[in-house]
């Protein structure tokens, strides 16, 4: 028998659908033609957490760091959430963030594929023309586009690095990791002029209106991608305030997107940049020596700067995109530095 799934939105807007024995909350939404956010949709990422407050159901295996240090009682994946009564859901999203029909199905054919260290590519794509929005690529900053794994039935997503433009050029940053189903083809198979099926844009990561507070991005690997499409938007619109951005990495060889960073430098007065080697093996600072190098972690970086607050008003918005492991011991240190948690906006990056 089929239960109920109610979900309701930060601004109280409601929206219910019915979820089939076997079935999560996303399949349910997703059959009803309600898009949840939801990168993995195996429990690895963390996108898809939100609140039941009540009912009960059956989780699939998950991994721990997914779920996230600083997510209220009663947090669930909703990928690994099987309704097994009516349940009560309450997401961490306002109903703008709600996508109500089926993801856009776009061609693109690969243009660039760009080796920046020996573990991170820069594939460049362009959207084929499309009858309803023509050749555009329209997304907001943050967002991210599944693409079906050649030859397979799989997606799999990734966020972009530029912003919405007329020409339909889309930038992503990708890990070669072993084994993973689309970073093989793209290591091994992939040419340009490929042509990939799309689907998106999606997520719901991305810039929050904050007035004049300051923004800290934090970012690990290919977690720099969406941080790089916020503050490029950041400098197309003139944002004025602070803003901070600190990539860690593990060593020198790891340090990508010097030069894109550069140029945001040139664009945002107010933007400074830390790099924080774990390793510091080799001349990284060779990289820009306007970024402050540092040794030891991002969570480092960050904790430092936030013991350096003395007024309430200073807190920053923060915007944290990297490997599980690691946004969880972000989201611990910003709990730990009394920064209101609606000021945290994370996202996890899982292995393709």
């Amino acid at each position: 028998m089929s239960c109920q799934v109610r979900m309701v939105t930060t601004d109280g807007d409601e929206r219910v659908v019915n979820a089939e024995p076997g079935q999560s909350v996303v399949e349910a939404a997703k059959q009803a033609d309600i898009i949840l956010p939801s990168l993995c949709g195996k429990g690895t990422c963390g996108t898809c957490v939100a609140q039941v407050t009540s009912g009960e159901y059956h989780l699939r295996p998950f991994e721990d760091d997914a779920l996230g240090a600083s997510a209220p009682e009663g947090s669930a994946l909703m990928c690994c959430a099987e309704p097994t009564s009516d349940l009560d859901v309450a997401l961490p999203f306002d109903s703008s963030r709600l996508i109500e029909q089926a993801p856009a199905q776009r061609e693109a054919e690969i243009t660039s594929i760009e080796r920046l260290t020996p573990h991170i590519v820069k594939l460049t794509m362009t959207l084929a023309e499309d009858e309803l929005t023509g050749s555009a690529a329209e997304f907001e900053a943050g967002q991210y586009m599944q693409v079906r794994v050649p030859g397979r039935s799989e997606l799999r997503a990734y966020s972009m690095s530029n912003v919405s433009n007329w020409d339909g050029t889309l930038e992503f940053l990708i890990h070669i990791r072993e084994g993973g189903l689309f970073s093989t083809y793209l290591d091994t198979q992939a040419r340009e002029g490929d042509v990939l099926e799309l689907e998106g844009p999606q997520g719901t990561f991305g810039l929050e209106e904050n007035g004049m507070r300051p923004r800290w991005f934090v970012g690990g690997g290919c977690g720099l991608a969406p941080l790089l499409s916020m503050l490029r938007r950041m400098a197309e619109w003139g944002d004025p305030q602070e803003a901070r951005l600190v990539l860690g990495v593990n060593t020198a060889e790891d340090l990508f997107g010097a030069e894109e960073i550069g140029e945001l430098l040139d664009q945002l007065p107010e933007l400074s940049v830390t790099v924080a080697v774990w390793h510091p093996e080799g001349d990284v600072t060779a990289q820009d020596e306007r970024f402050n190098y540092v040794e030891g972690s991002a969570v480092d970086v960050l904790r430092a700067g936030l013991g350096e607050i003395d007024d309430e008003e200073e807190i920053p918005d923060i915007y944290v995109c990297g490997p599980p492991g690691m946004v969880t011991a972000l989201e611990e240190a910003t709990t730990a530095a009394g920064v209101p948690a609606e000021r945290v906006h994370t996202e996890r990056i899982s292995a393709n």
